[in-house]
Formats: structure tokens, sequence, C-alpha cells
């Protein structure tokens, strides 16, 4: 895939830029080289995993991933971000859901019992040694939630031991 501007990808909304006008980004689409006065505003569509939700002067964001307790309600598309809902909700027709909660909510904490980790999103042609793949981000999922589990399994083995020495 070439970065090239093309008639749907070019930008709609002009703005002044200094002496020239550049174009605005549309959802769906991010900056891949802003523009001068040689050159208007290059725009390429977001990649899988990245999304830009509005006109933008900025490139796709990397998409958010639900951690712990949290399954993908809704998945991240070129113009929306992953949106997250806790494990403590029932839903029945979510592979995600199936997948990450089913059986194990009480191992996760009620929304508003969590805290924000404070992560931001990093921009993704800002960094790209910071992208992942779907795969590795899932592993990285998986990941998080065994640790979720193992921390779990020795939290009730410590109360079983201290109410067994009790007796």
């Amino acid at each position: 895939m070439t970065n090239t501007i093309v008639a749907n990808a070019r930008p709609r909304i002009r703005h002044h830029k200094g002496d020239s006008r550049c174009g605005r980004c549309g959802p769906g689409w991010g900056v891949i080289k802003s523009c001068n006065a040689e050159h208007e505003t290059v725009c390429g569509k977001c990649k899988i995993g990245s999304y830009s939700p509005h006109h933008s002067f900025q490139p796709c964001w990397i998409c958010s991933r639900c951690g712990p307790g949290l399954y993908e309600a809704h998945p991240c598309t070129g113009k929306t971000d992953t949106v997250c809902d806790s494990c403590h909700r029932h839903v029945i027709d979510n592979d995600d859901y199936r997948r990450k909660c089913r059986g194990h909510q009480s191992l996760f904490l009620a929304p508003e019992d969590a805290q924000s980790t404070g992560d931001e999103t990093s921009l993704v042609n800002e960094n790209n040694e910071n992208i992942i793949s779907e795969k590795e981000r899932e592993i990285i999922l998986e990941d998080d939630i065994r640790a979720e589990f193992i921390r779990a399994e020795n939290f009730q083995e410590s109360r079983n031991k201290n109410s067994n020495q009790r007796r």
C-alpha cells in the first residue's frame, strides 16, 4: 500500500498553517506527512489496530486493549477505539466475553472498584516499535488474565491456610 494522496483519502477540511492551506485527514485516516509550502498533507488509511475518530492533523492512534476483568464489547475500527466492558456484566453473544470472563467474574474488580492505570495511548506513526500485532495483544492479555488467576489462587490458599491454623 502506498502512502500517496488519492481521491478518497484527500483531506476535506482546510486549515491555515502559516502561508499555506493545509488539509486535515478525515476519520479513519491519519497524517503520514504534514503539509508544508511544497506539498499538501498526506493521509493514510488507519491500519488494523489503529484509529482516528475525527478530522485531524495527527497520525492514527493505537487501539486500546481491554485489561483483566474487562472484555471487548465493541472492537476497534478505523474510526473508533475499542470499547471495553466489565466481566461483571453478563452477555451471551460475545466471543471475547466467553473467552475471558465466563465463570471467572469473581476474580475481577467491579468497575466502581477499579482504578485507572493512567496509561496514555501513543500515536501509531510516532513510534512504530510500540505497535504490536493482534496476536501479540492476545498473548499479553492472556498473560494478564493468567497472572490474575494465580494471584487469586494464592490469595485463596493463604486464606484457607490461615483458617486451618485458627482451628
